[in-house]
């Protein structure tokens, strides 16, 4: 249906609180609705997927709860309206764009009907509940589906966690790119009501290291926060105020790491004897 040379992470535009409406095929205008509208067993799964959806919705009393979910599930309903993301002369297991929709369709009936939203937002307000919170807390990441080479069609979110305690913001988030995940960390100051970035660091495929209490002897003499972060396109930035989800069923259930208490609670963070200035980027004239 779509066919794409590498998985397109579209950022999470402002989404609506109304309730998402079940699939009315009659008004069906993308081509992944038409598809399950003329596939009995995809339409099948996708009305009970609606209605699992909104049993949930009335089993939720708590009224953050309930925007969040409506959040989530408008989310996915665009995702899944984009069609079936796939990487140009790959082999993927199914080439029947119809099963690939009664597959996801059915993966989040699944989600909806089991315990992991909610659960997943009582431990982010248990966490949350730490700190002082502010207007920069928050969740925001974008989700999509993850094409064969890389998964199975999997409904993936790169969800960045920013909690706030008084004037300094914490926040970390996965990176994904060609199969690899980077994990970037982030440490800004509330200054006249604007995030300063103060000091970034990134694990993973990246190359660097955070500085963490389980790093071996060779990590450890390279790991260090940067106190001259400079924030490129598709880095982990500053969180902005207005834009953040307060809770994500489809984030991170609370990420509460050590680092991530220290850098929260403790007096000055990053410590100064892992921190230092990366060199500016050279930039090169024709």
């Amino acid at each position: 249906m779509k066919p794409v040379s590498a998985l397109a992470l579209v950022a999470c535009a402002v989404i609506s609180s109304s309730p998402v409406l079940a699939l009315d095929c009659a008004k069906a205008s993308h081509e992944a609705e038409k598809i399950i509208c003329s596939f009995p067993e995809a339409k099948k799964v996708d009305e009970a997927m609606s209605a699992a959806y909104f049993a949930l919705l009335r089993r939720t009393t708590d009224p953050e709860f309930h925007e969040a979910l409506i959040r989530s599930q408008r989310r996915w309903i665009e995702a899944r309206s984009r069609g079936v993301p796939r990487i140009d002369g790959q082999e993927d297991e199914e080439t029947d764009d119809r099963k690939v929709l009664l597959k996801i369709t059915r993966d989040r009936l699944d989600f909806l009907k089991g315990s992991r939203p909610i659960h997943t937002m009582e431990q982010q307000r248990k966490v949350a509940s730490k700190e002082s919170g502010g207007p920069f807390a928050g969740y925001e990441g974008p989700c999509d589906f993850m094409p064969p080479r890389f998964g199975h069609w999997e409904y993936a979110c790169w969800i960045a966690t920013h909690r706030q305690h008084k004037d300094r913001v914490c926040s970390v988030g996965a990176e994904w790119a060609s199969g690899h995940t980077t994990e970037r960390r982030l440490v800004s100051i509330v200054a006249s009501g604007e995030l300063k970035p103060a000091a970034s660091c990134y694990t993973g495929y990246a190359g660097h290291t955070c500085p963490d209490t389980e790093n071996n002897a060779n990590m450890a003499a390279a790991a260090h926060w940067n106190t001259n972060p400079k924030i490129s396109f598709g880095d982990l930035g500053p969180s902005r105020a207005g834009s953040l989800w307060k809770y994500d069923p489809d984030g991170p259930a609370g990420y509460d790491e050590p680092w991530m208490q220290d850098c929260l609670f403790a007096p000055n963070y990053p410590p100064a004897d892992v921190s230092r200035p990366d060199p500016a980027p050279i930039v090169k004239t024709p």
